[in-house]
């Protein structure tokens, strides 16, 4: 049995290994673009700003690991056709332009994603190639280039303020550059609401980033520096800033024109539509990471798969399945998601409030601010909770967190209680730990779970459970 995994990332890596752990038999070929192995992209704005020491570091399984495993990694390898009646796929070496047809019984398309460029005039030379100065970051060459431009850099300006937009901001103020970030509504806008982003957007501005707020970008032109020309939403003002190195961070694209050509179902968001088994329409094609979509758990609403865990985790399922194992994923996304900006940790998991309104839920929220140890007790910081649960059945749908420490934690603690679909009143019954110098006696979960539960019974239609 021969097993093909198209790309190198979280997913494709986890996908050859998996493949190789189930089918002891079986000849698992990686096919890889690039030629550094598996690494971590999520990394890449920590080696720029000099947490991670170099970029070496972050390579998790260099092409040696692959090969002591019996899996076999052919870097500079750019594939060019998939045809699902022959099985088989075609492929062009980078280094002499040969071309090359391989046989597959499985194949696991694991192409991942390429960062969007909204069109911008000025952003973009005639060949489509980015202009100097002009960045993009979703590799590891992408971040080499970068770090060379800011090494030279004294002012810079991020567009888009998602997740790699605001680690890059903090990256560059780490490097000593004034830093302008354009924010069209508020910062990390998939993965949390205003008044959770409120906190993260002051420690940003107390460490020197700049917020061009309610704009969006009109224009780019290059001469002795960038200049970005920004139009305001709310009066069509325009204002130009001159910056030596700007960061395009609008979010990625799916990479599916491989699995498109071969006859893959495509969804809404652009990414190949995969089963719980990452089975795509197409048989003997499976597909995980970036490149795919899958159903949100709370709202059924398929939805773009963007972080480095799903893909793990997907990873794990296409190729145990592609070996003829037997595993599948949940019923829908958590998007379980952390990070830590300018001494703040903030977590979240499920739809955002705006993404539960356009399914057509007005959520119940309840919101608590308080210590992560007893009052009297020192050492405590502040942290903020806030739960989202339907307005009919108390279910909780998602929660948001922010503060110094412990955000990622307690979202866990909400990831399991959405996969279990645990109601604010069996959330409040959950016993949860004390100690003076580990935790309150009512842990800030609690609190904003009972605040939700609170209004919960007090909005409730006759006949729903929380009339009863």
């Amino acid at each position: 049995m021969r097993i093909l995994v198209i790309g190198c990332g979280a997913a494709g890596a986890t996908a050859a290994q998996f493949a190789r752990k189930t089918n002891r038999a079986a000849d698992v070929v990686l096919l890889s673009r690039e030629s550094y192995g598996e690494y971590s992209k999520c990394g890449l704005p920590y080696a720029l700003s000099g947490v991670v020491a170099d970029f070496d570091s972050l390579i998790e399984y260099p092409p040696a690991w692959f090969r002591r495993f019996g899996i076999e990694l052919r870097p500079g390898t750019d594939v060019t056709g998939i045809d699902p009646v022959g099985r088989s796929v075609q492929m062009a070496s980078s280094s002499d332009g040969g071309e090359q047809q391989m046989d597959y019984d499985s194949l696991i398309v694991a192409t991942g994603a390429r960062s969007k460029v909204p069109p911008t005039p000025g952003a973009l030379r005639g060949d489509g190639v980015l202009e100097s100065g002009i960045f993009t970051l979703r590799t590891m060459d992408d971040a080499r280039a970068i770090a060379e431009h800011v090494a030279r850099a004294s002012t810079g300006m991020i567009v888009g303020s998602g997740l790699i937009g605001m680690e890059m901001a903090e990256a560059m103020v780490e490097n000593g550059i004034e830093t302008y970030v354009r924010l069209r509504t508020h910062v990390l806008t998939g993965m949390i609401d205003d008044d959770i982003a409120r906190p993260i957007e002051e420690a940003a501005e107390s460490k020197g980033v700049h917020f061009i707020r309610r704009t969006t970008v009109s224009g780019i032109r290059r001469e002795k520096q960038t200049e970005v020309t920004l139009r305001s939403l709310d009066n069509d003002e325009e204002s130009r800033h001159r910056v030596d190195i700007v960061i395009i961070s609008a979010g990625g694209e799916p990479e599916t024109t491989l699995a498109a050509a071969a006859g893959c179902s495509v969804g809404l968001h652009g990414g190949i539509i995969v089963d719980r088994r990452c089975r795509t329409s197409v048989d003997g094609i499976y597909a995980a990471g970036d490149c795919t979509e899958y159903p949100d758990f709370v709202t059924g609403v398929s939805t773009g798969v963007g972080l480095g865990s799903v893909a793990v985790r997907q990873g794990r399922v296409a190729g145990t399945n592609a070996a003829e194992g037997d595993e599948c994923l949940a019923d829908g996304l958590l998007n379980s998601r952390t990070t830590e900006l300018f001494g703040l940790e903030v977590a979240a998991v499920g739809p955002t409030r705006n993404e539960l309104r356009q399914a057509g839920i007005e959520p119940i929220v309840g919101k608590a601010t308080g210590s992560t140890l007893p009052d009297y007790f020192p050492g405590g910081t502040s942290i903020t909770v806030k739960v989202l649960a339907h307005p009919e059945d108390g279910c909780i749908l998602g929660a948001q967190i922010v503060g110094v420490e412990g955000a990622h934690q307690r979202a866990n603690v909400f990831a399991a209680a959405v996969l279990n679909r645990m109601t604010v009143e069996q959330f409040l019954q959950m016993e949860t730990c004390y100690a003076p110098p580990a935790a309150p006696t009512l842990d800030c979960m609690t609190l904003a779970a009972d605040a939700a539960r609170i209004k919960w019974k007090r909005t409730a239609r006759p006949g729903t459970p929380a009339s009863e």
